[in-house]
Formats: structure tokens, C-alpha cells, sequence
């Protein structure tokens, strides 16, 4: 204490001899200097500035990580690892088609914005009414043979593409529907300017995003006679957000910012807006007929999807819950019951060849 009081009269002592200084000089004519002490440092405590510089750089991190992690979750969605293709070129495969008594055409499609859209074209009787069939994300056309075999077998032509970004078809970004739906369309086009398929007697099948762009595709053409949608997702945003959920794990206000910088990074990239690939929001404008099937095991996209486009169809429809099924194997689950259905189903609504009357 008897210190730090000598250092303070010492402060002082020079404090008063620096103001005597100061008024002499002013005395002999200068321009007297008022000296004032020095004010008090003001500022916010220690902690506090402490606290606040913890939370920028908290902050800071959170933003960081936020870009970080949307990169790669932005290319689950638009860019997935796809199937391998080697199938495609297998002349095994080919062999085998061949004895079934069915040929291959190997066709290529120029879609709208002047992508190469490969796929297979099996003809039948020149009046047959014709199927497109639709792949799901990271398949290809080998993934939805089965199906389109056995619409050959019983009687229609049928069209099986590799979607944009898959097999050998052109594209780097894959967005469900935003310009697949466009894609399907050119192929409509040329099947009915080139191969002569009749305009009023064209069916659409798909398996996962295959169903939902058959069923965004029949939404905006009112003119395509039939649907079968083999597990479709209701709404892009919310089967993403169903996904990230399961793989990550993240609880609800973690998951929210991380899904909405992906799904911004993914709409950049892609071109395209994730939110308008919503078939559930378009339900209600098909006019066809529509045959919805979902399996009970399917843990991809769950079978509420459906239930909520079934809910949502103003159209002849139906709903074919399959009991044990998982995502989008109904077919391998039971092949016989599915293919009796599916041609039962195109044979009802394709055998008319009379222009359906809109409403």
C-alpha cells in the first residue's frame, strides 16, 4: 500500500508541475493550454467482450461448416454415385432378350436442350399402343427390363430410356423432374413423329423418380392415356429432408439450416429450383388414369408418399399397397401378381384408341 501511494503523489506532483509549466507560458503571452485529465477508459467488461467474440466465432464456424457440408450434400442430391454399366453392354443380356423373340433397337433422342437421351425401342404390331418406361435415380434402363419385357411380351411397344445424367444418356445433373419432364416429352414427340405411335393411345410407367416425373409429365400432357407409378416421392424438398434425417441423424432445428444450404447449393448447380418438383402438388391436374403401388418395407421413400398422391388425384385411380415390399422391388416380390397387373392395367386403359374427351 505504501507503494502504490508514493507512485500516485509522484503522478501528482509531476501532474501540477506540467500545469505551472503550462500557465507561464501563457503568462508570457502564448496561447494559454488548459490541460484536463485524461478521461476513463469506457467500454463494456471483460466478459462480456470475451462472451461476444466467442459467439462471432462461434457464428463464424456454424457459417463455415454450413458451406462445407452443403458441397457434398448438394451432390448426393444432384450428382449421386450411379450405377455401374456394365449391364448395358452386356451382350449376355442382349442374347437373352433376343430369345424371348424380342429385338432391340438401340435409339438415341435429342431432347429439348439438344441432350443425347440413349435408350431401347421394342416394337410391336404396327397399331400397338406404346409405353415409356422410367428408371429411378442411379439406375439405368437394366433396372426397369422386367417390367418393360413383360409389357412386350403382351403385346405393346414399348420405349425404355436412360434418364438424363444416367446410363449412356448425356447430362451432368439430375433434377427429378425440372428437365426430365422436358425429356419425356421430346421422346413423346419422336415416338410419334418417327416411329408413328398413336398420340391417343401412349402410357407412362415409372419406379421411384421414374414414377414421379411419369406423373408430373401426365400433369402437364392431358393427352397421355395412362399412369403407373411404382413408389414415387410426393415432394423432392421432402423426401431430402426425410433422407438427411435418417442418415444424419440430426435433430429438427441442427437438420433445417444444413437442408436449406443444400438444397440452395444443389438449385445453383443444377439450374433448376428443388421446391417446384412437387407431383403431390400436381396431382390434382391428371386426367388420366393413374395406378399407384408402394411396398410396406420401403424405407426410402415411405409409403405415405403415395397415400398422399392417391388422396390428392381427381382422376380414375388406384392404390396397390404390397405387403412386405421394399423400395420399389414389388416386381422381385411377387413378379407374376405384378406383371398380371400392370398389363391389365395398360390393356384397360390403352385399348380404346378413341380421343378421351377432356374436362
Amino acid at each position: 500500500m505504501t507503494t502504490r501511494r508514493k507512485r500516485i503523489d509522484e503522478s501528482d506532483l509531476r501532474w501540477s508541475a506540467a500545469q505551472r509549466s503550462m500557465t507561464e507560458l501563457g503568462a508570457k503571452g502564448s496561447t494559454p493550454i488548459r490541460l484536463s485529465a485524461a478521461p476513463a477508459a469506457v467500454g463494456a467488461p471483460r466478459w462480456l467482450r470475451r462472451a461476444g467474440l466467442v459467439a462471432l466465432g462461434t457464428v463464424g464456424s456454424l457459417t463455415f461448416l454450413l458451406g462445407v457440408a452443403s458441397i457434398p450434400l448438394s451432390g448426393l442430391l444432384i450428382r449421386p454415385r450411379l450405377k455401374r454399366m456394365a449391364q448395358l453392354k452386356s451382350r449376355h443380356l442382349r442374347e437373352l432378350i433376343h430369345k424371348l423373340g424380342i429385338e432391340l433397337e438401340d435409339v438415341v433422342i435429342a431432347s429439348f436442350d439438344g441432350t443425347r437421351l440413349c435408350g431401347w425401342w421394342m416394337k410391336a404390331a404396327e397399331t400397338a399402343p406404346t409405353i415409356v418406361v422410367l428408371h429411378g435415380v442411379k439406375k439405368n434402363r437394366t433396372d426397369v427390363l422386367r417390367a418393360a419385357l413383360g409389357l412386350r411380351q403382351a403385346g405393346f411397344s414399348v420405349l425404355v430410356l436412360d434418364g438424363r445424367a444416367h446410363g449412356s444418356s448425356e447430362g451432368r445433373y439430375v433434377t427429378y423432374g425440372f428437365y426430365e419432364t422436358r425429356d419425356v416429352e421430346s421422346s413423346l414427340e419422336w415416338l410419334i413423329r418417327e416411329k408413328g405411335a398413336r398420340r391417343e393411345a401412349i402410357g407412362l410407367a415409372g419406379e421411384s423418380m421414374g414414377a414421379a416425373i411419369a406423373l408430373q409429365v401426365a400433369a402437364r400432357n392431358p393427352w397421355i392415356s395412362a399412369v403407373w407409378a411404382d413408389s414415387p416421392f410426393a415432394s423432392l424438398e421432402r423426401v431430402t429432408s426425410e433422407f438427411l434425417r435418417r442418415v444424419t441423424h440430426m435433430p429438427g432445428p441442427v437438420l433445417s439450416p444444413v437442408l436449406w444450404s443444400a438444397i440452395q447449393v444443389a438449385n445453383y448447380r443444377g439450374k433448376f429450383d428443388v421446391r417446384t418438383v412437387n407431383p403431390l402438388s400436381l396431382a390434382g391436374e391428371i386426367k388420366c388414369p393413374v395406378h399407384l403401388v408402394h411396398g410396406t418395407a420401403d424405407r426410402l421413400i415411405a409409403t405415405a408418399h403415395s397415400e398422399n398422391i392417391f388422396n390428392a388425384l381427381a382422376c380414375q385411380k388406384e392404390l396397390w399397397i404390397v405387403e412386405g415390399a421394399s423400395h420399389a422391388r414389388a416386381i422381385r416380390y411377387d413378379k407374376r401378381e405384378y406383371l398380371r397387373r400392370i398389363t391389365q392395367f395398360f390393356q384397360s386403359k390403352l385399348s380404346d384408341s378413341q380421343e378421351r374427351t377432356l374436362l
